[in-house]
Protein backbone atom coordinates (compact mmCIF):
# COMPACT_ATOMS: atom_id res chain seq x y z
CA UNK A 1 0.00 0.00 0.00
CA UNK A 2 1.36 3.81 -0.85
CA UNK A 3 1.86 5.87 1.99
CA UNK A 4 -0.80 8.40 0.48
CA UNK A 5 -3.09 5.56 0.10
CA UNK A 6 -2.35 4.28 4.10
CA UNK A 7 -2.68 7.95 4.94
CA UNK A 8 -6.15 7.91 3.62
CA UNK A 9 -7.12 4.79 5.90
CA UNK A 10 -6.12 5.99 8.78
CA UNK A 11 -8.12 9.36 8.00
CA UNK A 12 -11.16 7.60 7.21
CA UNK A 13 -10.63 5.58 10.60
CA UNK A 14 -9.91 8.74 12.95
CA UNK A 15 -12.69 10.05 11.54
CA UNK A 16 -15.27 7.16 12.23
CA UNK A 17 -13.78 7.16 15.59
CA UNK A 18 -14.44 10.62 16.05
CA UNK A 19 -17.87 10.83 14.91
CA UNK A 20 -18.61 7.39 16.83
CA UNK A 21 -17.16 7.72 20.51
CA UNK A 22 -14.82 10.90 20.46
CA UNK A 23 -11.43 12.05 21.25
CA UNK A 24 -10.71 9.41 23.93
CA UNK A 25 -10.98 6.78 21.32
CA UNK A 26 -9.01 8.80 19.15
CA UNK A 27 -6.35 8.95 21.66
CA UNK A 28 -6.62 5.31 22.20
CA UNK A 29 -5.90 4.62 18.62
CA UNK A 30 -2.78 6.54 18.35
CA UNK A 31 -1.21 5.46 21.22
CA UNK A 32 -1.68 1.73 19.63
CA UNK A 33 -3.64 0.56 22.94
CA UNK A 34 -7.65 -0.61 22.06
CA UNK A 35 -7.79 -2.15 25.71
CA UNK A 36 -9.77 -0.25 28.94
CA UNK A 37 -7.89 1.79 30.82
CA UNK A 38 -9.99 2.37 33.15
CA UNK A 39 -8.00 1.43 36.12
CA UNK A 40 -5.64 4.48 35.58
CA UNK A 41 -6.66 7.40 37.71
CA UNK A 42 -9.67 9.50 36.88
CA UNK A 43 -8.62 12.84 35.44
CA UNK A 44 -9.04 15.67 38.14
CA UNK A 45 -11.67 18.18 37.15
CA UNK A 46 -10.67 21.19 36.39
CA UNK A 47 -12.29 24.53 36.96
CA UNK A 48 -13.87 24.39 33.05
CA UNK A 49 -15.13 20.80 33.67
CA UNK A 50 -17.10 22.22 36.73
CA UNK A 51 -18.25 25.23 34.64
CA UNK A 52 -19.17 23.17 32.00
CA UNK A 53 -21.95 20.95 34.27
CA UNK A 54 -22.94 23.94 36.07
CA UNK A 55 -23.89 26.19 32.78
CA UNK A 56 -25.42 23.49 31.08
CA UNK A 57 -27.44 22.60 33.64
CA UNK A 58 -28.43 26.52 34.16
CA UNK A 59 -29.33 26.45 30.15
CA UNK A 60 -31.08 23.28 30.46
CA UNK A 61 -33.95 25.77 32.25
CA UNK A 62 -33.36 28.63 30.88
CA UNK A 63 -32.08 28.10 27.17
CA UNK A 64 -31.78 31.74 25.95
CA UNK A 65 -29.61 33.18 28.97
CA UNK A 66 -26.86 34.89 27.54
CA UNK A 67 -24.77 34.86 30.33
CA UNK A 68 -25.03 31.40 30.21
CA UNK A 69 -24.73 30.79 26.84
CA UNK A 70 -21.56 33.23 26.56
CA UNK A 71 -20.31 31.68 30.28
CA UNK A 72 -20.15 27.76 28.42
CA UNK A 73 -19.02 29.02 25.08
CA UNK A 74 -15.53 30.67 27.60
CA UNK A 75 -16.17 26.83 29.15
CA UNK A 76 -15.46 24.87 25.76
CA UNK A 77 -12.74 27.65 24.39
CA UNK A 78 -10.63 26.89 28.06
CA UNK A 79 -12.13 23.13 27.95
CA UNK A 80 -10.30 22.74 24.23
CA UNK A 81 -7.10 24.37 24.88
CA UNK A 82 -6.65 21.76 28.54
CA UNK A 83 -7.53 18.67 26.32
CA UNK A 84 -6.96 19.67 22.76
CA UNK A 85 -10.20 17.91 21.61
CA UNK A 86 -11.01 19.94 18.23
CA UNK A 87 -15.03 19.45 18.96
CA UNK A 88 -14.92 21.90 21.83
CA UNK A 89 -14.66 24.33 19.04
CA UNK A 90 -17.35 23.63 17.27
CA UNK A 91 -19.65 23.52 20.26
CA UNK A 92 -18.24 27.04 21.37
CA UNK A 93 -18.98 28.42 18.06
CA UNK A 94 -22.40 27.10 18.01
CA UNK A 95 -23.40 28.94 21.60
CA UNK A 96 -21.48 32.35 20.57
CA UNK A 97 -23.65 32.02 17.37
CA UNK A 98 -26.78 31.46 19.20
CA UNK A 99 -25.79 34.48 21.66
CA UNK A 100 -25.27 36.85 19.01
CA UNK A 101 -28.77 35.73 17.24
CA UNK A 102 -30.36 36.49 20.16
CA UNK A 103 -28.61 40.21 21.08
CA UNK A 104 -26.16 41.05 18.29
CA UNK A 105 -24.96 43.75 20.73
CA UNK A 106 -23.86 41.13 23.24
CA UNK A 107 -20.12 41.89 23.68
CA UNK A 108 -19.42 39.06 25.59
CA UNK A 109 -20.23 36.99 23.08
CA UNK A 110 -18.68 38.42 20.22
CA UNK A 111 -15.29 38.67 22.06
CA UNK A 112 -15.57 35.22 22.76
CA UNK A 113 -16.64 34.65 18.74
CA UNK A 114 -12.90 36.34 18.40
CA UNK A 115 -11.31 34.04 20.86
CA UNK A 116 -12.99 31.23 18.76
CA UNK A 117 -11.74 32.79 15.92
CA UNK A 118 -7.81 32.84 16.90
CA UNK A 119 -8.26 29.91 18.37
CA UNK A 120 -9.20 28.71 14.88
CA UNK A 121 -6.44 30.68 13.28
CA UNK A 122 -8.76 33.13 11.36
CA UNK A 123 -7.04 36.15 12.51
CA UNK A 124 -8.73 38.32 10.18
CA UNK A 125 -12.24 37.28 11.23
CA UNK A 126 -10.75 37.58 15.20
CA UNK A 127 -9.70 40.99 14.13
CA UNK A 128 -13.24 41.94 12.75
CA UNK A 129 -14.86 40.58 15.80
CA UNK A 130 -12.48 42.30 18.27
CA UNK A 131 -12.98 46.17 16.64
CA UNK A 132 -16.96 45.65 16.61
CA UNK A 133 -16.66 44.30 20.48
CA UNK A 134 -14.41 47.15 20.72
CA UNK A 135 -17.16 50.08 19.27
CA UNK A 136 -19.15 48.36 22.19
CA UNK A 137 -17.18 49.06 25.25
CA UNK A 138 -13.87 50.76 24.62
CA UNK A 139 -12.79 50.66 27.56
CA UNK A 140 -12.86 46.62 28.45
CA UNK A 141 -9.11 45.25 28.86
CA UNK A 142 -10.01 41.50 27.50
CA UNK A 143 -11.22 43.10 24.27
CA UNK A 144 -8.09 44.92 23.88
CA UNK A 145 -6.36 41.88 24.54
CA UNK A 146 -8.41 40.15 21.92
CA UNK A 147 -7.39 42.74 19.49
CA UNK A 148 -3.60 41.94 20.10
CA UNK A 149 -3.74 38.77 20.32
CA UNK A 150 -5.51 38.62 16.41
CA UNK A 151 -3.12 42.31 15.06
CA UNK A 152 0.22 39.76 16.54
CA UNK A 153 -1.00 36.83 14.67
CA UNK A 154 -1.65 39.13 11.97
CA UNK A 155 2.10 40.50 11.85
CA UNK A 156 0.64 44.11 12.71
CA UNK A 157 3.24 44.17 16.05
CA UNK A 158 3.38 47.77 16.62
CA UNK A 159 -0.72 47.99 16.92
CA UNK A 160 -0.53 45.13 19.16
CA UNK A 161 1.98 46.04 21.48
CA UNK A 162 -0.07 49.04 21.45
CA UNK A 163 -3.49 47.04 22.81
CA UNK A 164 -1.77 45.05 25.58
CA UNK A 165 -0.23 48.05 26.82
CA UNK A 166 -3.85 49.30 27.14
CA UNK A 167 -4.66 45.91 28.44
CA UNK A 168 -1.88 46.20 31.41
CA UNK A 169 -2.85 49.90 32.20
CA UNK A 170 -6.20 49.05 32.39
CA UNK A 171 -5.71 46.09 34.84
CA UNK A 172 -2.43 44.35 35.36
CA UNK A 173 -2.89 40.75 36.08
CA UNK A 174 -2.17 37.43 34.73
CA UNK A 175 -3.75 38.07 31.24
CA UNK A 176 -1.93 40.94 30.33
CA UNK A 177 1.43 39.89 31.81
CA UNK A 178 1.55 36.77 29.54
CA UNK A 179 0.49 38.80 26.73
CA UNK A 180 3.21 41.28 27.24
CA UNK A 181 5.95 38.41 27.86
CA UNK A 182 4.92 37.03 24.54
CA UNK A 183 5.85 40.74 23.35
CA UNK A 184 9.27 41.35 24.42
CA UNK A 185 9.82 37.37 23.10
CA UNK A 186 9.30 38.09 20.02
CA UNK A 187 11.14 41.55 20.07
CA UNK A 188 14.10 39.33 21.49
CA UNK A 189 13.57 40.53 24.81
CA UNK A 190 14.35 37.35 26.57
CA UNK A 191 14.98 38.91 29.97
CA UNK A 192 12.11 41.28 29.80
CA UNK A 193 9.97 38.13 28.65
CA UNK A 194 11.33 35.99 32.05
CA UNK A 195 10.13 39.05 33.84
CA UNK A 196 6.84 39.57 32.63
CA UNK A 197 6.17 36.12 33.11
CA UNK A 198 6.99 35.76 36.54
CA UNK A 199 4.61 38.58 37.37
CA UNK A 200 1.98 36.28 35.55
CA UNK A 201 3.18 33.32 38.52
CA UNK A 202 2.85 35.91 41.02
CA UNK A 203 -0.75 36.99 39.97
CA UNK A 204 -2.39 33.22 39.26
CA UNK A 205 -4.43 31.74 41.71
CA UNK A 206 -2.54 28.73 43.42
CA UNK A 207 -3.68 25.30 41.95
CA UNK A 208 -5.29 24.49 39.00
CA UNK A 209 -5.18 24.25 35.20
CA UNK A 210 -4.31 27.60 34.32
CA UNK A 211 -1.67 28.25 37.39
CA UNK A 212 0.20 25.03 35.49
CA UNK A 213 -0.02 26.48 31.89
CA UNK A 214 1.70 29.78 33.22
CA UNK A 215 4.53 27.73 34.69
CA UNK A 216 4.47 25.41 31.10
CA UNK A 217 4.70 28.66 29.34
CA UNK A 218 7.91 30.25 31.98
CA UNK A 219 9.27 26.71 31.59
CA UNK A 220 9.27 26.51 28.19
CA UNK A 221 11.03 30.23 27.72
CA UNK A 222 13.33 28.61 29.98
CA UNK A 223 14.53 25.69 27.59
CA UNK A 224 14.50 27.94 24.55
CA UNK A 225 17.20 30.35 26.32
CA UNK A 226 19.14 26.97 27.30
CA UNK A 227 17.91 26.97 30.76
CA UNK A 228 17.52 23.22 31.33
CA UNK A 229 17.69 23.23 35.36
CA UNK A 230 14.86 26.34 35.19
CA UNK A 231 12.47 24.85 32.34
CA UNK A 232 12.25 21.37 34.64
CA UNK A 233 11.68 23.49 37.76
CA UNK A 234 8.71 25.33 36.12
CA UNK A 235 7.08 22.16 34.71
CA UNK A 236 7.67 20.66 38.15
CA UNK A 237 5.73 23.72 39.13
CA UNK A 238 3.34 22.74 36.68
CA UNK A 239 3.03 19.44 37.82
CA UNK A 240 2.66 20.20 40.83
CA UNK A 241 -0.47 22.83 40.68
CA UNK A 242 -2.21 20.22 38.39
CA UNK A 243 -0.99 16.82 38.87
CA UNK A 244 -0.16 14.89 35.34
CA UNK A 245 -0.68 18.78 33.30
CA UNK A 246 -0.25 17.05 29.98
CA UNK A 247 1.77 19.89 28.43
CA UNK A 248 4.26 19.69 31.31
CA UNK A 249 5.15 15.92 30.79
CA UNK A 250 5.58 17.14 26.98
CA UNK A 251 8.53 19.35 28.39
CA UNK A 252 9.98 16.65 30.49
CA UNK A 253 10.57 14.69 27.69
CA UNK A 254 11.76 17.13 25.43
CA UNK A 255 14.27 18.03 28.13
CA UNK A 256 14.93 14.35 28.14
CA UNK A 257 15.64 14.04 24.11
CA UNK A 258 17.57 17.26 24.58
CA UNK A 259 20.24 15.55 26.92
CA UNK A 260 20.37 12.43 24.86
CA UNK A 261 17.72 9.97 27.35
CA UNK A 262 15.67 9.11 24.53
CA UNK A 263 14.23 6.70 26.07
CA UNK A 264 12.79 8.69 28.43
CA UNK A 265 11.64 11.09 25.86
CA UNK A 266 9.23 8.00 24.67
CA UNK A 267 7.97 7.03 27.66
CA UNK A 268 6.88 10.83 28.24
CA UNK A 269 5.57 11.71 25.06
CA UNK A 270 3.77 8.11 24.61
CA UNK A 271 1.71 9.16 27.97
CA UNK A 272 1.40 12.30 26.42
CA UNK A 273 -0.19 11.45 22.96
CA UNK A 274 -2.26 8.47 24.75
CA UNK A 275 -3.86 11.80 26.33
CA UNK A 276 -3.50 14.79 24.19
CA UNK A 277 -2.95 13.42 20.36
CA UNK A 278 -1.94 16.60 18.85
CA UNK A 279 -0.12 16.98 15.99
CA UNK A 280 3.36 19.00 17.77
CA UNK A 281 3.26 16.14 19.90
CA UNK A 282 2.73 13.02 17.43
CA UNK A 283 5.62 14.38 15.59
CA UNK A 284 7.78 15.03 18.42
CA UNK A 285 7.60 11.23 19.29
CA UNK A 286 8.08 10.41 15.50
CA UNK A 287 11.07 12.63 16.39
CA UNK A 288 12.52 10.93 18.91
CA UNK A 289 11.81 7.51 17.56
CA UNK A 290 14.13 8.56 14.66
CA UNK A 291 17.07 9.96 16.63
CA UNK A 292 16.77 6.31 18.55
CA UNK A 293 17.00 4.61 15.33
CA UNK A 294 13.29 2.69 15.61
CA UNK A 295 12.35 4.18 12.23
CA UNK A 296 9.86 2.09 11.82
CA UNK A 297 7.84 3.65 15.24
CA UNK A 298 8.93 7.04 13.85
CA UNK A 299 6.81 6.09 10.48
CA UNK A 300 3.83 5.29 12.39
CA UNK A 301 3.60 8.60 14.03
CA UNK A 302 4.11 10.07 11.05
CA UNK A 303 1.74 8.27 9.16
CA UNK A 304 -0.66 9.89 11.60
CA UNK A 305 -0.17 13.46 11.57
CA UNK A 306 -2.30 14.07 8.52
CA UNK A 307 -5.41 12.53 9.94
CA UNK A 308 -5.15 14.60 12.93
CA UNK A 309 -4.95 17.52 10.86
CA UNK A 310 -8.06 16.09 8.82
CA UNK A 311 -9.93 16.13 12.20
CA UNK A 312 -8.87 19.94 13.11
CA UNK A 313 -9.99 20.90 9.78
CA UNK A 314 -13.23 19.45 10.15
CA UNK A 315 -13.66 21.50 13.08
CA UNK A 316 -12.65 24.63 11.47
CA UNK A 317 -9.78 25.04 12.26
CA UNK A 318 -7.00 26.42 9.48
CA UNK A 319 -3.54 24.51 9.86
CA UNK A 320 -2.02 25.61 6.78
CA UNK A 321 1.10 27.18 8.77
CA UNK A 322 1.54 24.23 11.17
CA UNK A 323 1.40 21.47 8.12
CA UNK A 324 3.75 23.62 6.08
CA UNK A 325 6.67 23.52 8.52
CA UNK A 326 5.49 19.76 9.47
CA UNK A 327 5.93 18.92 5.64
CA UNK A 328 8.73 20.94 4.98
CA UNK A 329 10.87 19.37 7.86
CA UNK A 330 10.20 16.43 7.17
CA UNK A 331 10.67 16.61 3.13
CA UNK A 332 6.72 15.21 2.79
CA UNK A 333 5.65 16.61 -0.29
CA UNK A 334 7.12 19.58 -1.07
CA UNK A 335 5.10 21.61 -3.44
CA UNK A 336 2.28 20.94 -1.32
CA UNK A 337 4.24 22.19 1.88
CA UNK A 338 4.73 25.57 -0.19
CA UNK A 339 1.33 26.09 -1.73
CA UNK A 340 0.46 26.12 2.01
CA UNK A 341 3.48 28.28 3.24
CA UNK A 342 2.04 30.88 0.72
CA UNK A 343 -1.71 30.83 1.70
CA UNK A 344 -0.73 31.02 5.46
CA UNK A 345 2.19 34.40 4.25
CA UNK A 346 -1.20 35.61 2.20
CA UNK A 347 -3.83 35.11 5.27
CA UNK A 348 -1.18 36.82 8.11
CA UNK A 349 0.82 39.47 5.62
CA UNK A 350 3.52 40.26 7.98
CA UNK A 351 3.69 37.50 10.15
CA UNK A 352 7.38 36.50 11.10
CA UNK A 353 6.07 33.20 11.90
CA UNK A 354 4.72 32.92 8.48
CA UNK A 355 7.68 34.29 6.65
CA UNK A 356 9.96 32.04 8.34
CA UNK A 357 7.84 29.23 7.40
CA UNK A 358 7.60 30.51 3.75
CA UNK A 359 11.43 31.24 3.46
CA UNK A 360 12.09 27.56 4.64
CA UNK A 361 9.32 25.59 2.81
CA UNK A 362 10.91 27.78 -0.47
CA UNK A 363 15.02 26.59 1.02
CA UNK A 364 13.36 22.82 0.78
CA UNK A 365 12.36 23.19 -2.86
CA UNK A 366 15.66 25.39 -3.94
CA UNK A 367 14.35 28.18 -4.51
CA UNK A 368 17.05 30.44 -2.16
CA UNK A 369 16.92 34.07 -3.58
CA UNK A 370 13.44 34.23 -2.69
CA UNK A 371 13.90 32.13 0.22
CA UNK A 372 16.14 34.55 1.52
CA UNK A 373 13.90 37.84 1.24
CA UNK A 374 11.43 36.24 3.21
CA UNK A 375 14.32 35.24 5.30
CA UNK A 376 14.97 38.67 6.26
CA UNK A 377 11.48 39.56 7.04
CA UNK A 378 11.42 37.11 9.38
CA UNK A 379 14.51 38.80 11.23
CA UNK A 380 13.03 41.81 10.88
CA UNK A 381 11.83 42.41 15.08
CA UNK A 382 14.99 41.05 16.60
CA UNK A 383 13.35 37.85 17.33
CA UNK A 384 15.78 35.53 19.02
CA UNK A 385 14.84 32.33 18.00
CA UNK A 386 17.28 29.65 17.71
CA UNK A 387 15.17 27.85 14.63
CA UNK A 388 14.69 31.05 12.82
CA UNK A 389 18.21 31.94 12.94
CA UNK A 390 19.17 28.05 12.08
CA UNK A 391 16.41 28.82 8.91
CA UNK A 392 18.52 32.18 8.19
CA UNK A 393 21.61 30.78 8.47
CA UNK A 394 21.33 27.68 5.82
CA UNK A 395 19.34 29.88 3.34
CA UNK A 396 22.35 32.20 3.20
CA UNK A 397 24.58 29.58 3.40
CA UNK A 398 22.50 28.26 0.31
CA UNK A 399 23.05 31.47 -1.47
CA UNK A 400 26.78 32.02 -1.09
CA UNK A 401 26.87 34.59 2.09
CA UNK A 402 29.10 32.49 3.97
CA UNK A 403 29.52 35.42 6.77
CA UNK A 404 25.96 35.76 7.22
CA UNK A 405 25.43 31.78 7.80
CA UNK A 406 28.10 31.02 10.11
CA UNK A 407 26.51 34.28 12.38
CA UNK A 408 23.60 32.84 12.45
CA UNK A 409 24.19 29.34 12.78
CA UNK A 410 26.32 30.50 15.71
CA UNK A 411 23.75 32.42 17.19
CA UNK A 412 21.70 29.53 17.01
CA UNK A 413 23.56 27.21 18.66
CA UNK A 414 24.46 29.66 21.45
CA UNK A 415 21.33 30.75 22.58
CA UNK A 416 20.45 26.85 22.66
CA UNK A 417 22.42 24.45 21.64
CA UNK A 418 19.62 21.76 22.23
CA UNK A 419 17.07 23.95 20.17
CA UNK A 420 15.90 21.07 17.33
CA UNK A 421 16.55 17.15 17.98
CA UNK A 422 16.04 16.90 13.81
CA UNK A 423 18.53 20.27 12.83
CA UNK A 424 20.92 20.72 15.97
CA UNK A 425 23.62 18.19 14.66
CA UNK A 426 23.36 19.78 10.96
CA UNK A 427 24.03 22.94 12.72
CA UNK A 428 26.71 22.39 14.43
CA UNK A 429 28.37 20.41 11.43
CA UNK A 430 27.73 22.83 9.02
CA UNK A 431 28.90 25.90 11.63
CA UNK A 432 32.14 23.72 11.51
CA UNK A 433 32.54 23.66 8.42
CA UNK A 434 32.55 27.23 7.78
CA UNK A 435 34.50 27.98 10.68
CA UNK A 436 37.31 25.32 9.07
CA UNK A 437 36.94 27.05 5.76
CA UNK A 438 38.02 30.51 7.96
CA UNK A 439 41.16 28.87 8.94
CA UNK A 440 42.20 27.42 5.70
CA UNK A 441 42.02 30.98 4.10
CA UNK A 442 43.91 32.34 7.17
Amino acid sequence: MSRVNRLAGVTAVLLLLAGATGFLSIARFLSGSEEDNSDRAAPIASAADRAITQLQQRLASKPNDLVSLDGLGSAYLQKARESGDPAFYTKAGGLFDKAQAIDPTDQEGITGASRLAAARHDFARALELAQQALRLDPDDPDIQGALGDALVELGRYDEARSAFQRMLDARPDLNAYVRIAYVRELYGDSVGAIEAMKLAVEAVRPGGETAAWVHWQLGNIYFNTNAPDNAAAEYRAALDAFPGYVHAVAGNARLAAARGDYEKAIELYRDVTARQPVVDYVAALGDVYRAAGRDGEAQRQYDLVGAIDSLYRANGIDTDLEMALYMADHDLNRDDALGQARAAYEARPGSIRAADVLSWALYKIGKNDEALNYSREALRLGTQDPMILFHAGMINYKVGDRDAARDYLSRAIQINPSFSILYGEQARTTLEDLQNAVKRQE
